[in-house]
């Protein structure tokens, strides 16, 4: 099977050459196939969320280079790598990142801006994608009303309202009881079933030795320092 993202000799490093220079990836090579589940574990500060940027086409690396479907896509004008994100990729970020005094409605149509679609179609998508994950009845409801459970099933279905290839998820049980996290292991079962690719940054052993898991690369101080399959 050709690989969905390639990454050779990946490097990261804020702040490059002052005082406060920060190593952040060094040397990262690995290749992810389509409809694989990955986690990226590692303590805080391995450059989990670093590597999850970089594969996501959110920043650039200092050297090396991200191939997506074969094409480098490292030093891509940001027009063209907004794009691809757009189009490629759905997020779930650890703080979910939402609106907190939008209606989820409004939440989960953002990825959608700007849109050849009309209106009513982006409308038409959410409501879909809300009604996926049992929040029709909340369409109206501001983020600030709702659970942690809930706010991560809004985060999950704007990560799908543009019907990505590709899941890439932040620590996403984080702020979840045992419960919801299993909840969410669910759905993202689900979504693989569909065939998505999902990259999962987590140090939550409940998601990395999760049966979803297909294979884990665990850093160490912005290096790889084991990989496998399950």
């Amino acid at each position: 099977m050709t690989p969905l993202l390639i990454v050779e000799q990946l490097n990261k490093i804020y702040h490059r050459h002052q005082p406060d220079e920060v190593v952040a990836l060094q040397d990262i090579s690995l290749q992810i196939s389509p409809g694989e589940v990955i986690a990226l574990t590692g303590p805080s500060g391995s450059g989990k969320t670093t590597l999850l940027s970089l594969l996501g086409c959110m920043s650039r690396p200092t050297s090396g280079s991200v191939q997506l479907r074969g094409r480098n896509v490292s030093k891509l004008p940001e027009r063209f790598l907004a794009q691809i994100r757009r189009e490629t990729f759905g997020f779930v970020f650890q703080q979910y990142n939402l609106l907190r005094d939008v209606s989820v409605l409004e939440n989960v149509m953002l990825p959608l801006y700007p849109s050849a679609q009309s209106f009513r179609e982006m409308k038409k998508s959410a409501a879909t994608v809300l009604e996926r994950f049992e929040l029709s009845g909340m369409t109206q409801k501001k983020v600030n009303q709702l659970s942690g459970g809930e706010q991560q099933r809004v985060a999950i279905a704007r990560a799908l309202i543009t019907n990505p290839d590709v899941i890439i998820a932040d620590e996403p049980t984080a702020h979840l009881d045992h419960d919801l996290s299993q909840d969410l292991l669910q759905i993202l079962s689900d979504l693989n079933a569909d065939g998505k690719t999902i990259i999962i940054a987590t140090h939550d052993p409940g998601v990395y030795q999760s049966p979803l898991i297909q294979r884990r690369f665990n850093l160490r101080h912005g290096q790889i320092v084991e990989d496998g399959n399950r």
